[in-house]
């Protein structure tokens, strides 16, 4: 006893010394990479601070934009994370533009118990935010887009060896722009979100929007968990399981909403897709969990294929789901050596598309509510058929999807609370169960059928890089829940708040653009005005600052050089100097002086100075100085590290 004891006295102490040694670092574009950290005195790099980072240390970077990638290989512990943020009330931006091709914008490398979040993450020439054989990893509140290829990326060749993987509260669009063009008819394209070989990832509360290939993914993995995300106009897929095992999807939000920008062969994306393409390794599919999800207007709403290597549903439950809208089959199961699997209680309501195919044995179908449509070969006992009776059909926000009292599809479900114990609101389910994502209960729901007010006095301002929209909030008899923006006649966001900023949008291009606000249940207003908008000519900074003058040495020791020159002038304005030994660059700094220290003694060095402006323009060499460290005495002699 004696001996636990002083263990658990010795952990204690240990976890405590570690929170109290806890230091904060601080990033900012005016930084340097030769400060301390502090906050009066920044690094000028996450690099930088990445690399000094211990155990429970947090890292603030400061509003501004960072160019250039950024690598992450920091280890936490259990008991003691490390933490890269914003700074609060700032908006730090990792930009990759100028970056070369074909290179991940963040990456982590091999890093443990590190969260990173509140960052704006850009125009990365492949990934966005790449986690590579990393554990234990938190991805919060973050915005990803404008990426060649995936936005965000967890995994490595070698199964499990990235794991306990959180990604949430992610803003994630305009990603996979290699395929912005949909030239990538063969396939190959990338998934926005995507966990990749790894064990025990969260894929939640994200919003996957407007990218150029499949909208989340669960590849080779197991353990795996995706809710409560919001996933809409993607291309091919919304969600994909793919060799996915110990799998649930559950209470996600995925419709398209009309945007052909983002259709596959004239169809919108895919709801959610099953299947098992072939690898070097194969994690077939099993014991996957797809309930109390809402799926409009998709090409299938569940779809499972038999291609490449096959091998079926395996202890696979699709439950308390509601399906609306396909273009194709709202339910499509390929034949296949399926075994142990169950669709139920969910609501397939189909308008216009075809009957829901299912073939060969091993998939039971009961107590479903069909309308609509015919059940075809997936037709089961205790299933029916009428109107569920949903609030707003048609409507893209999931309030749109409850029922109402009178609904065909309330308490006619199988008894599934085993497994989904609530509805996709979070409300707990109990008997009898209703079919479909909400369970009304003895609850009683009067629709709410008066339509908000007009949003007012739409106004835009253009950019050179993006146009900025702004209108006068709307009113409703219950709540306004968002605006729709429409630009030239299609949706291209949903949004809560009173403005949206477009950013992609292109050169010499004129758009139209409207608002619509809705409520939540799915009510939508008229019209607001229309305003007709176009980028402004762009009036980039290309003039470099004047050559730094004067430049001199201002002193020397045995392992130092002090250098100083004078200020350049610069159009616009100068915000550092680039340091140069030697012919390569070493520092850079927002003063007129600078020291060089851990030099060899009796040494001769070479320097010049070129001064820089925010636009990136570098002026032309300082003339070029000398200087000669003194010679080390044998009692003064430099300690080898």
């Amino acid at each position: 006893m004696r001996l636990v004891l002083q263990s658990f006295a010795v952990a204690t102490f240990l976890l405590v010394a570690s929170t109290l040694n806890a230091a904060t670092f601080y990033v900012s574009t005016s930084g340097n990479d030769a400060n301390t950290g502090s906050i009066s005195s920044p690094f000028r790099t996450i690099n930088k601070a990445a690399g000094v980072v211990k155990p429970g240390d947090e890292v603030l970077v400061r509003g501004g934009v960072y160019t250039g990638l950024v690598s992450i290989g920091s280890k936490g512990t259990a008991s003691a994370r490390i933490s890269f943020r914003s700074y609060p009330g700032e908006l730090a931006v990792i930009d990759g533009t100028g970056t070369a091709a074909g290179k991940d914008l963040v990456t982590l490398y091999r890093a443990e118990y590190v969260d990173f979040s509140g960052f704006e993450v850009r125009n990365a020439t492949k990934i966005g935010v790449c986690g590579y054989a990393s554990n234990n990893i938190r991805m919060t509140n973050n915005t990803v887009h404008s990426s060649v290829r995936n936005g965000i990326y967890f995994g490595y060749s070698a199964m499990g060896s990235s794991y306990d993987i959180l990604i949430d509260g992610n803003h994630v669009y305009n990603n996979v722009l290699e395929n912005q063009y949909q030239t990538m008819t063969g396939g190959g394209w990338a998934a926005t979100v995507v966990v990749s070989r790894t064990d025990r990832s969260q894929i939640t509360n994200n919003r996957v929007y407007a990218n150029h290939g499949e909208g989340i993914d669960v590849l080779m993995s197991d353990n795996a968990l995706v809710q409560k995300n919001v996933v809409y106009d993607n291309f091919s897929v919304g969600i994909y399981i793919d060799n996915g095992r110990y799998v649930t999807i559950d209470q996600n939000l995925i419709y398209s909403s009309g945007d052909n920008r983002f259709f596959r062969g004239g169809h919108p994306a895919a709801g959610i897709q099953m299947a098992n393409e072939t690898y070097s390794t194969q994690n077939l599919i099993t014991n996957v969990n797809i309930t109390n999800n809402v799926v409009v207007n998709t090409k299938w709403g569940f779809y499972y294929g038999n291609y490449e290597t096959g091998g079926g549903l395996k202890n696979t439950r699709v439950a308390n789901n509601s399906f609306y809208k396909a273009t194709l089959s709202i339910l499509d199961v390929n034949s296949d050596t399926h075994s142990n699997s169950v669709i139920e209680n969910n609501v397939f309501y189909q308008v216009g598309g075809t009957a829901a195919k299912s073939a060969g044995s091993g998939v039971t179908y009961r107590n479903n509510n069909w309308y609509g449509n015919n059940a075809g070969t997936a037709a089961g006992s205790g299933d029916i058929y009428g109107d569920p009776k949903f609030v707003k059909a048609g409507g893209y926000t999931a309030e749109d999807y409850r029922i109402v009292s009178g609904s065909a599809a309330s308490g006619k479900g199988a008894d599934t609370l085993a497994i989904v114990k609530k509805d996709y609101f979070g409300t707990t389910r109990a008997l009898p169960v209703d079919i479909g994502a909400h369970q009304l209960g003895t609850t009683t729901i009067v629709a709410d059928t008066q339509a908000p007010t007009v949003p007012g006095n739409l106004r835009g301002v253009s950019g050179t890089s993006a146009i900025s929209l702004t209108w006068n909030a709307s009113t409703d008899n219950v709540a306004v829940a968002g605006y729709s923006v429409h630009r030239n006649g299609s949706v291209v966001a949903n949004v809560t708040s009173t403005s949206w900023n477009d950013s992609n949008v292109a050169a010499g291009t004129s758009y139209r653009y409207h608002v619509v606000a809705f409520d939540a249940a799915g009510n939508r207003s008229s019209s607001s005005n229309i305003v007709d908008l176009a980028l402004t000519a762009s009036s980039v900074d290309t003039q470099a600052p004047t050559t730094p003058a004067n430049l001199r040495v201002t002193g020397v020791t045995s392992s130092s050089a002090s250098l100083a020159w004078n200020a350049s002038s610069d159009n616009v304005g100068v915000v550092g100097y680039r340091i140069y030994r030697g012919g390569s660059a070493i520092a850079t700094t927002s003063s007129l002086s600078w020291t060089d220290s851990g030099l060899n003694g009796g040494t001769r060095y070479s320097y010049y100075v070129t001064a820089l402006d925010a636009a990136g323009n570098e002026s032309a060499n300082s003339q070029t100085v000398s200087a000669t460290t003194t010679k080390v005495t044998g009692s003064a002699k430099k300690r080898s590290s």
